[in-house]
């Protein structure tokens, strides 16, 4: 009688189970970093450069969760119209033109067009110099995402062809400029 020769079934190798279960956690927590975790929004404040009397806008960063691109927008706005707080970009305290008690009263997008309806305080006080510096700081603060590459300010809800008496037009949709502007 011939002898069977029993086989045994292949080992498993503990250590390639081991590598998946390792690989599937590290997987699960890149994913959990990535998109789970707070990101920032940038904040455009004004830093004057006394000696030459100009002015500048500079980007702060600012948490903000991930999200829609208006909770995003407002978020941001909010930071903005919170002021620097004592914030410094190379070594310089930067500030801001935009009035205290300023309202953001709604912000949304629609078309690429950002739509930043503010209190009547935004429009108050300042001079030229003033008013520039803080339509910028509206344009750039709320241009920075790809969904909103144009904005329009609002005051109260309505359309102003004008802001102060030295007229800068926020009548029509606003883009930032190919150069960063000084004022």
């Amino acid at each position: 009688m011939a002898r069977r020769s029993r086989r045994r079934p292949p080992r498993r190798r503990p250590g390639m189970l081991v590598l998946v279960v390792l690989l599937l956690v590290a997987g699960v927590l890149v994913w959990r970093v990535a998109y789970q975790r707070a990101s920032g929004v940038d904040v455009y404040f004004v830093r004057f450069d006394a000696a030459h009397h100009k002015g500048s806008l500079v980007a702060v960063r600012r948490p903000a969760p991930r999200g829609p691109v208006e909770a995003r927008l407002r978020t941001a706005l909010r930071a903005l119209l919170d002021g620097p707080g004592g914030a410094k970009q190379n070594g310089q305290e930067v500030g801001t033109e935009i009035p205290v008690g300023t309202a953001l009263l709604a912000a949304r997008v629609s078309r690429g067009i950002a739509t930043v309806n503010l209190s009547r305080t935004y429009a108050s006080g300042g001079g030229s110099s003033s008013m520039l510096a803080r339509v910028w700081q509206i344009v750039y603060t709320a241009t920075q995402f790809p969904d909103t590459p144009a904005v329009q300010i609002l005051i109260e809800g309505r359309r102003v062809g004008a802001l102060g008496g030295e007229g800068i037009v926020i009548g029509a949709p606003l883009r930032r400029p190919s150069e960063p502007p000084v004022f």
